[in-house]
């Protein structure tokens, strides 16, 4: 949005939005109800006579939607072309600009949705392919950001008298910089290494997959234990079954995911450690007490809610199969 806003045009809020001559919708396909989501505000939008742009992972990895017919669309890999598009839009054109490209600059401008918060992406794409998750067809394959830009990217918000978080975002943080010869260890001792010694700037790590920190479980507990950056990190088991791990194609097991959360819970004093479980996976049958087993091997007490499971060192995400606790499209309207 900040390259609208460089342009000239206005950015008003969610209240303001009837007063809008544009809303770009940036849509997210992990799962059906966000999808579902961003149609409904299509919908809305139609009924009251606006401009529609489409960005975001639904129409890049599904071009073809109905609810897509006729609206102008960006790819995740085109959002240095969003002035464009949207103008295309409010003349009432058609423009399609879903062809994969390089990674788009990380110093593109930018409006933060929280001015303290400064979220910085390490990578697109991921290395997985897992039977349930629409996102690598329309994410692609693992591409890196080079070390020097991240790192640049941090320094420069840690010098912003306003951010006191940076959050490193990604589809899987744990194997970044496997396709462009460095790792994730390496990263975070560069990026710790720029933030203000006095904390008033924290840094955030996002989610990994078991398989890519296993190798790095040591240098990982050591950033995490830096006073500058939170005891927090995002570990997905999906599964407490090794058959189904299989079946949804997440390349590790059980026991894999339990060397990195017992490693990490041992190495970090206070860590909270969130996984994700989804259940009544296609097959799961009697297996699905493998999860079960895993919340119960926890040595703290557990507080149990509709949708979230929280305890003493740890969340517990629990995901009905094909529903995504949590997911959302994101709106902006011009």
């Amino acid at each position: 949005m900040g390259q609208l806003q460089a342009y000239g045009y206005k950015l008003v809020p969610d209240a303001e939005r009837d007063a809008a001559q544009l809303w770009i919708i940036n849509s997210c396909t992990v799962k059906s109800p966000s999808q579902s989501a961003m149609a409904s505000v299509i919908a809305a939008g139609k009924s009251s006579g606006k401009a529609l742009l489409v960005a975001g992972c639904v129409p890049q990895g599904d071009r073809k939607a109905a609810e897509l017919k006729g609206l102008s669309l960006l790819g995740v890999g085109a959002i240095d072309r969003v002035v464009e598009a949207a103008e295309a839009a409010l003349k009432g054109e058609q423009l399609v600009l879903l062809g994969r490209r390089k990674l788009p600059d990380l110093d593109l401008p930018k409006v933060r949705r929280n001015a303290h918060v400064e979220i910085v992406p390490l990578s697109t794409g991921c290395l997985g392919a897992c039977t349930y998750c629409k996102t690598k067809h329309a994410r692609g394959h693992l591409g890196s950001y080079r070390p020097e830009a991240i790192v640049s990217r941090v320094a420069a918000a840690a010098a912003d008298p306003l951010v006191r978080e940076i959050w490193l975002s990604s589809e899987d943080t744990g194997a970044y910089g496997r396709d462009i010869g460095t790792n994730i260890a390496d990263l975070l001792k560069r990026c710790v290494a720029v933030l203000p010694q006095d904390g008033r700037t924290m840094l955030r790590l996002g989610m990994t997959n078991p398989p890519f920190i296993l190798e790095h479980l040591d240098q990982i507990a050591e950033v995490l234990n830096h006073p500058c950056v939170f005891s927090y990190l995002h570990l997905p088991v999906q599964s407490g079954s090794d058959p189904v791990l299989l079946k949804m194609n997440r390349e590790y097991t059980v026991e894999e995911f339990q060397r990195c959360a017992d490693t990490l819970l041992s190495k970090v004093p206070g860590l909270e450690l969130a996984t994700d479980i989804i259940v009544g996976f296609p097959g799961e049958g009697h297996q699905h007490g493998g999860p079960i087993k895993i919340v119960t091997q926890q040595p703290f007490p557990v507080t149990v809610s509709k949708q979230k499971c929280t305890y003493h060192l740890a969340h517990l995400f629990l995901q009905e199969h094909c529903v995504l606790l949590g997911s959302s499209c994101r709106h902006q309207w011009l």
